[in-house]
């Protein structure tokens, strides 16, 4: 079962600060080496996706060195989706092709008045 965060309420247009994450099953880190972590932003759990954020290249989420302490970070970067209360949940695709979700939660993004 994934744990539970809810980011911290966002403008829209604004740089948004990083958050940093630990994965652990047990209290032992995960190995994180050349896995994949993808975080799709919906309106609804179900619903189709606004906005993806992936680790590929070290776009939106970048894992930490070394990757072996389970270690990775949700970039400082511009968030500029339509204002709205979004649902997330961040998985992880291991070299193996198994996939894991540890991380869900809801993000609000506010209208901000000078951004478009």
């Amino acid at each position: 079962m994934a744990s539970d965060y809810n980011f911290p309420s966002h403008i829209k247009g604004d740089t948004f600060n990083g958050v940093l994450f630990t994965l652990e099953l047990n209290g032992v880190p995960i190995d994180l080496t050349n896995c994949i972590l993808t975080m799709d932003l919906r309106l609804t759990k179900a619903g189709v996706s606004v906005e993806r954020f992936t680790s590929v290249a070290d776009e939106h989420i970048t894992i930490s060195s070394p990757p072996t302490l389970g270690t990775f970070t949700f970039n400082n970067q511009i968030i500029s989706v339509n204002a709205g209360d979004y649902f997330y949940d961040i998985q992880l695709v291991f070299p193996d092709g198994i996939i894991k979700t540890y991380i869900s939660g809801r993000w609000k993004i506010i209208q901000d008045v000078t951004y478009d």
